[in-house]
Order: C-alpha cells, then sequence, then structure tokens
C-alpha cells in the first residue's frame, strides 16, 4: 500500500478563498435588498455553494492535519 501525499496547505488555501466568496455574497446580498431596495437570489446561490464547499474544506484540513500528526508521530 502506497502513502498517498496530503495537503493541508491547499485546503487552508481552499478554506479562505470559499470564506472570501461568502462574505461576498453577503455583501451583494445587503447591497441589493438595503441600498437597491430589489431582491435578487443569484446571491443566495453562491452563499450556500461556498457555505457548502467552505464546510467540505474545513472536513478536509481537519483529515489532512489528523493524518500529518499520524504519519509525524510515526
Amino acid at each position: 500500500m502506497k502513502k498517498e501525499k496530503m495537503y493541508p496547505r491547499f485546503w487552508l488555501f481552499a478554506i479562505y478563498f470559499t470564506g472570501f466568496w461568502v462574505l461576498y455574497g453577503c455583501f451583494t446580498l445587503f447591497q441589493d435588498i438595503v441600498i437597491e431596495e430589489h431582491f435578487d437570489s443569484q446571491p443566495l446561490y453562491l452563499i450556500g455553494g461556498m457555505i457548502i464547499m467552505l464546510v467540505r474544506s474545513a472536513q478536509e484540513y481537519r483529515r489532512t492535519k489528523r493524518h500529518e500528526e499520524e504519519v509525524s508521530q510515526k
């Protein structure tokens, strides 16, 4: 069985990247509702999709960190 290489830095980048898009979606939603006074569902799709990716990235990051700690203990 070969050891697979884990990349925790990639998942950390993915967390920050998706976090930015969640904040941008919130900003756009706020701007649409408060400033322009109309509702557009597009920011909701962006926020929802990016939250799913954010949660998945956080899970993968924790998994890679745990794997990295196990390898370093051996």
